[in-house]
């Protein structure tokens, strides 16, 4: 049983072995080489056939080492200079503890940084998007002073060519000055985005008279204001609360106001609100010869800042104002 395995086997190694070394030397010296190896015993054929095979074994293994630590290298560099080491990068073991340990760490390192490097991106992508929203803001902001400041000015001229003396001068400008402070303290509260109606008349008749407010009947849909109209219209309801308070239905015991309001839609994106200012119960109301200051700051400059309009009518019954407003 020995021999016919050995006879056979011993065929086989030895061409196996001196093809090996063709391919290492000369064909001269393999074939001599073949020649002593048919005489040798099959024992010395074998034990030189796994020599041979377990020095192929460790070149081969020590190709892959010597490689793996070429690649090694490699990825220390360009985790030196911040590089990315790629996401196809795959790392096979060599069988050298040592080896595959570093190699691990490296691509451990490498994980890490990514993660970094992506949050550094975000903060940076945040920090971009914070100063654009604050340069937005700030020329939101310029707009708006520009406007509230304008206003200001057609207030004050319009209050002093109106003003018998300097101390009446100085009583309605403090009132429509401090009427304005709150409906600005009101929109920076908002944000300056936009304020519920409601909440500016009743901002607008805490500034005029508190205690009157309860002879003021509200009526209307809750909606928002954009801060253009929000200024401009808390104005306009001041001065016809303040003509209201001296010379209206709120100057005896027994008037009241009306205050309601709709929204009409002219366009599918465009929206107009109607406000319906309604006094009864007060004195008799004549019309006037002519307008005070307070029709002229609603009609030429309040009702400018938000592409609308007011009307009055002087029924005997009782004063009536219709405004009309974009929002």
């Amino acid at each position: 049983m020995v021999k016919r395995l050995c006879a056979p086997s011993g065929n086989v190694l030895i061409w196996t072995f001196s093809f090996l070394l063709s391919l290492l030397s000369d064909q001269a010296y393999a074939t001599d080489l073949f020649t002593t190896l048919q005489a040798a015993s099959p024992a010395l054929l074998i034990a030189t056939a796994l020599a041979l095979v377990a020095i192929i074994y460790l070149l081969v293994k020590q190709h892959r080492q010597d490689k793996a630590l070429g690649q090694l290298a490699e990825l220390s560099e360009k985790l030196c200079f911040g590089q990315d080491l790629g996401p196809e990068l795959s790392w096979q073991k060599t069988g050298a503890i040592e080896i595959d340990l570093i190699a691990k760490m490296l691509l451990s390192i490498d994980d890490r940084l990514k993660q970094k490097r992506n949050k550094l991106q975000q903060v940076s992508q945040q920090i971009d998007e914070a100063d654009a929203h604050r340069h937005t803001m700030n020329l939101e902001l310029h707009h708006r002073v520009n406007n509230a400041l304008a206003m200001m000015q057609g207030i004050t001229n319009i209050t002093a060519r109106s003003a018998t003396d300097i101390s009446e001068f100085r009583t309605n400008l403090s009132d429509r000055v401090q009427c304005l402070g709150a409906i600005s303290t009101l929109l920076v509260k908002k944000s300056w985005t936009s304020t519920p109606l409601r909440e500016l008349v009743e901002i607008t008749l805490s500034c005029c008279s508190p205690d009157l407010a309860e002879r003021v009947d509200l009526g209307g849909e809750d909606l928002e204001l954009r801060s253009e109209v929000t200024l401009a219209l808390g104005m306009i309801l001041h001065e016809l609360l303040t003509n209201a308070i001296r010379h209206g239905a709120l100057a005896n015991e027994t008037g009241r106001v009306t205050l309601n309001w709709h929204v009409e839609k002219e366009q599918p994106s465009k929206k107009r609100l109607i406000l319906f200012w309604r006094e009864q119960n007060g004195p008799i109301v004549e019309p006037p010869h002519k307008s005070g200051v307070g029709q002229y700051l609603m009609q030429e400059v309040l009702t400018r800042q938000f592409d609308g309009d007011i009307a009055f009518l002087f029924p005997p019954q009782g004063f009536q104002a219709t405004i009309t407003a974009e929002i």
